[in-house]
């Protein structure tokens, strides 16, 4: 055969070498725009280690580290204060949607400091339904944007962790091959994970204008009326208005104030009503956060869940946003509890999750200066290891890597695998009557969230 062909071919065998080579060589590393992950050759053919019962001595030091309020004592001092008034910003994953934890906690802080709402909610929400302290129902035509979202950081995510833009479209996705489990799912030890997940968008125009309805839902940690209504939103123009309907009336057009900052439109009633309901232009682009219910005085438990995700990387919501919405909710504690999104039981060294935390709670330290911040360990977490349900072994290393963030970045530290119990505590939830997690050993019930709840309570109040 030709020389002239095989002198390419080995040229190019030995570019793919030095490549995969200089790939191995170069160290792994985690940041928010580009992660590089270290190359290792022919990893799917190498044995892996067998998964195995979290170290008992590992797991021993996690549940003794002690949970400390001493930074948060501006907020404890308002706590023990009946007459203060109080808002907590609670950001979480998927263990606090629906309102759980934080519709107890906004109960029990209701019941001595007063108020009635539930705080500032967003226009869309992918467990609406599942939610039962307000009624919310929104059409389909919003895009989203979330921490979860590819789109450029150069949009600013609203408080709540989302921002939302009317279209004339919705975007409908299909999974086109099995999706990869939820980081959140039951391993067993000799799961192998699948592909990459891949989906299929297909976007449908609408003639119809979006909308977002709330109705009030008087059980404990709703109200049974609302009366303070606020509209947070960014980037309307001179021409931009939002028409409102209340209680079914006529709907009437309301002028927004143009501008880049954080705007807000008071929606409040002169008599308390029960529904609100808010449409918008589809040819409008503005960038629409939340609507806020509540009172000028009492206490307030703002729910802000967003599913998947990590709790790094927090920058997406902008500085001026942060300050911007403080301005006028005024939040007396930050409270995040993120930690299982990260989860998975070979790991043991979660440095690269200690420095994306620390980059969250710095980025909100710079913005809300001399706001409290308390942090919430991980929860036990349970895998299935030959036929039994234990914990997963990397829990104790992360919930010791969150106890130094915390200490490192002066925040207040709950240690909630210790409250449940430490090692092994979860299937005595799931085992419990009624149960306090469900079947999958991860996620708390509503029961389940509520003594969460009532365990975060008597702890800041000094009652555990």
């Amino acid at each position: 055969m030709n020389k002239e062909f095989f002198k390419p071919m080995i040229l190019i065998a030995l570019t793919a070498v030095l490549v995969g080579v200089l790939a191995m060589i170069i160290p792994a590393w985690d940041n928010s725009v580009a992660p590089i992950k270290k190359l290792t050759w022919f990893e799917h053919l190498t044995p892996t280690q067998p998964i195995v019962v979290a170290d008992s001595v590992k797991a021993e030091d996690a549940t003794i580290i002690e949970s400390d309020l001493m930074h948060v004592k501006p907020f404890i001092n308002k706590l023990n204060n009946p007459n203060a008034g109080l808002r907590i910003a609670y950001f979480g994953d998927s263990i606090i949607e629906g309102d759980l934890i934080t519709a107890k906690l906004r109960q029990e802080l209701q019941a001595t400091h007063g108020g009635s709402g539930v705080g500032l909610v967003p226009i869309t929400s992918i467990v609406s339904g599942f939610r039962q302290t307000i009624k919310h129902s929104f059409s389909k035509n919003w895009e989203s944007l979330s921490f979860m979202s590819t789109q450029s950081s150069a949009t600013s995510l609203g408080f709540t962790g989302y921002t939302f833009i009317p279209r004339n479209y919705y975007i409908a996705e299909k999974a086109i091959e099995p999706m990869k489990l939820d980081s959140l799912a039951v391993m067993d030890s000799f799961f192998v994970a699948p592909t990459k997940p891949q989906k299929q968008s297909t976007r449908y125009y609408v003639s119809t204008n979006p909308w977002v309805e709330y109705a009030a839902a008087g059980i404990a940690g709703g109200a049974p009326t609302f009366s303070n209504i606020r509209l947070f939103y960014s980037m309307a123009s001179d021409s931009s208005f939002v028409s409102v309907s209340v209680d079914g009336s006529p709907a009437q057009k309301r002028r927004l104030k143009a501008g880049s900052g954080v705007q807000v439109l008071d929606l409040s009633s002169a008599t308390p009503i029960q529904k609100i309901k808010l449409v918008f232009s589809a040819y409008d682009p503005i960038h629409v956060y939340g609507v806020s219910f509540d009172e000028p005085r009492g206490a307030y438990v703002d729910n802000f869940p967003i599913r998947g995700y990590s709790g790094m990387y927090f920058q997406r919501i902008h500085n001026d946003v942060l300050k911007g919405f403080h301005k006028y909710l005024n939040y007396d504690l930050i409270i995040l509890q993120y930690g299982e999104n990260v989860s998975s039981p070979k790991i043991t060294d979660y440095s690269y999750y200690e420095r994306g935390m620390k980059l969250t709670i710095k980025h909100i330290q710079d913005a809300l200066p001399g706001v409290p911040i308390l942090l919430v360990s991980a929860h036990d977490r349970s895998i299935k290891l030959n036929g039994n349900y234990h914990t997963s072994p990397d829990i104790p290393y992360l919930v010791k890597t969150q106890s130094k963030v915390a200490e490192e970045m002066k925040t207040g530290f709950w240690n909630l695998f210790a409250a449940m119990g430490g090692n092994d505590s979860m299937p005595t939830y799931v085992a419990h009557k009624p149960a306090w997690a469900g079947k999958d050993y991860t996620h708390f019930t509503r029961s389940g969230g509520e003594h969460v709840a009532v365990m975060l309570y008597n702890y800041l109040k000094g009652l555990d």
